[in-house]
């Protein structure tokens, strides 16, 4: 069993990536209702792009509006976050830089000692044409800090996770690393798995499928008893079924109450997918649920 370095149990400092929209502000809400349960540092940063801005005001100058002033992105950017900042009522560390989103995503959160990285999935034309949710597909390869992509209202704390593993040391990775963030939450395991060539046998199907099914149940129980999870009187569910990880997670996510879906970076099965391939896209995009990506960090470089 491969041995990861030890993660805090929560992490002391979180950044939020936002761009200001509307849906941006559930993942302001969930930041913030995560540093205050943690005690936790929060700091929120936005990346603009000031030609598109300026773009913005050379047009609005050819209209000769008389009462138009040019503004400054980074000037506009930070005075959104203070106001952000003074409504929610705490204290709230702004950075505001101008570059590639997800480059200055990770040097700040770098700089600031930032332990988990909160974003959402949304787009703010003013401040130029920044998809966040591509940008937690990037940082699901690069960032060495958990990623969680908001999607939610934050109602209340994560209660019930979902863990989709393939019995990697990755994904086992993935999952301590949510069971010590969120330790009073119920812990669900999925694993969906493939026969190979089953669309070419006459027969034999059902057998076939009922063999991978007892094999990876085993596999199961072996995974399980090698996971450090905190003490808890609710034991870990586990739903084994045939078919692909993406499609069975959404479907147990509408079928019963979920609210955060965990996932490591790399993995030795379709699951990798998940995080890096169209799978991850279709994810990010639609599900209606926020998603923990952990990435192993024995993984290479950026």
């Amino acid at each position: 069993m491969s041995e990861f370095p030890t993660t805090p149990a929560v992490p002391r400092a979180i950044l939020l990536a936002t761009d200001l929209g509307p849906r941006s502000d559930r993942a302001l809400d969930r930041a913030l209702l995560l540093a205050q349960r943690w005690n936790a540092r929060l700091v929120a940063l936005t990346v603009v792009d000031p030609d598109a801005v300026q773009m913005q005001d050379i047009l609005a100058g050819r209209r000769l509006l008389a009462w138009y002033r040019a503004q400054d992105p980074a000037d506009a950017a930070e005075r959104h976050l203070r106001e952000d900042a003074a409504a929610a009522g705490v204290e709230i560390a702004t950075r505001v830089e101008e570059g590639e989103v997800g480059e200055k995503i990770l040097q700040v959160a770098q700089a600031e000692g930032c332990e988990l990285i909160v974003t959402g999935v949304a787009r703010h034309e003013i401040l130029g044409r920044v998809a966040l949710g591509s940008t937690v597909e990037w940082l699901a390869r690069h960032s060495p800090q958990p990623v969680l992509a908001v999607r939610q209202r934050a109602r209340q704390s994560y209660r019930n996770l979902l863990a989709a593993s393939d019995f990697s040391d990755s994904s086992r990775h993935a999952m301590e690393t949510a069971a010590a963030m969120f330790p009073d939450a119920a812990l669900t395991l999925l694993h969906g798995f493939d026969v190979p060539y089953l669309g070419l046998r006459d027969s034999g199907r059902d057998a076939s499928i009922a063999q991978a099914d007892a094999q990876a149940r085993q596999e199961s129980e072996r995974f399980l008893a090698q996971v450090r999870l905190p003490a808890s009187d609710k034991p870990v569910r586990t739903v084994i079924e045939h078919g692909d990880p993406a499609y069975l997670a959404r479907l147990y996510a509408r079928q019963y109450p979920t609210d955060l879906v965990v996932l490591g970076s790399h993995g030795r099965s379709a699951l990798y997918d998940i995080v890096i391939g169209s799978v991850a896209r279709r994810i990010l995009e639609l599900a209606p649920i926020d998603t923990l990506i952990v990435r192993d960090p024995h993984a290479g470089g950026r």
